[in-house]
């Protein structure tokens, strides 16, 4: 049986790490935003109102400038949001929820996008009747986190599917496709805070390490595990395992969080 594949191995944050990390990505994140914010203001007035000698390829490029405002403000609101999700300061609401329910809204968020890109997108609840009892907002997060990462990596062509399922004690959530699949020497790593895997082919694929990390810290706030199943060239399929009762919010802590091979 294949070893549990530690989501930062030997360097996990101590709660004093993280405490100094969420300052430093709340500043960090505080200082970039209001220049950010300031300069797109500064292009819409430019677009809007600019002067009226303006060519055509002058406007373009100032479109531009503030389409990267736009994408650099996401990113810095990207460190704002893991800062709030390794802190831990809200506890889950839970609500009772059908998988159906669930999976359709994966559907609804995804599913033209992954189409228009000419990939084989299925999402169905085998078990869709199933009440599970969860934070419907943290699920979703975690979800997107793994699916826009298949839909992101697997070229035109190929496939991604979701699955939802419940067993006796619990219910899950699968992703698979047959994108390039993760090599086994970087299986370990890819849910460290800003680690991205090193493709020649997807070097250009935009993203800031940081999706997955947020959804593996959600998942073990829910008291769930996600579980990867991957080979170089073949594919990966992700499983989200939940509880289908968690225990309450107020109780013990959960352990250390972990992805893990099946």
């Amino acid at each position: 049986m294949d070893a549990p594949l530690e989501a930062c191995p030997d360097s996990h944050p101590t709660r004093f790490d993280q405490r100094e990390l969420h300052k430093l990505l709340c500043s960090l994140s505080d200082e970039l935003c209001r220049p950010l914010a300031s300069l797109r203001t500064g292009f819409d007035l430019m677009l809007g109102d600019g002067p009226a000698d303006f060519t055509g390829d002058q406007k373009g490029h100032v479109a531009t400038m503030r389409s990267l405002c736009d994408d650099l403000l996401r990113l810095t609101r990207s460190y704002l949001d893991y800062a709030e999700v390794i802190r831990g300061g809200r506890s889950p609401s839970l609500g009772t929820f059908s998988i159906r329910a669930l999976v359709y809204e994966i559907d609804r968020s995804f599913g033209a996008a992954a189409r228009a890109k000419g990939l084989d997108w299925r999402a169905e609840a085998v078990d869709g009747d199933v009440l599970v009892a969860t934070d419907a907002t943290r699920c979703q997060q975690i979800f997107a986190a793994l699916v826009s990462n298949a839909i992101k990596f697997t070229p035109a062509g190929g496939r991604v599917h979701v699955e939802g399922k419940a067993d006796a004690d619990s219910w899950s959530l699968i992703v698979s496709d047959d994108g390039p699949g993760v090599p086994a020497d970087q299986q370990g790593r890819i849910f460290e805070p800003f680690y991205r895997l090193n493709r020649d082919e997807h070097s250009s694929a935009e993203g800031n390490g940081l999706g997955l990390s947020i959804g593996l810290e959600l998942a073990n706030q829910l008291h769930g595990r996600i579980l990867l199943d991957s080979d170089e060239g073949r594919g990966a399929v992700v499983r989200v395992v939940f509880p289908r009762t968690p225990p309450a919010p107020n109780s013990a802590a959960a352990g250390k969080t972990r992805a893990d091979r099946p």
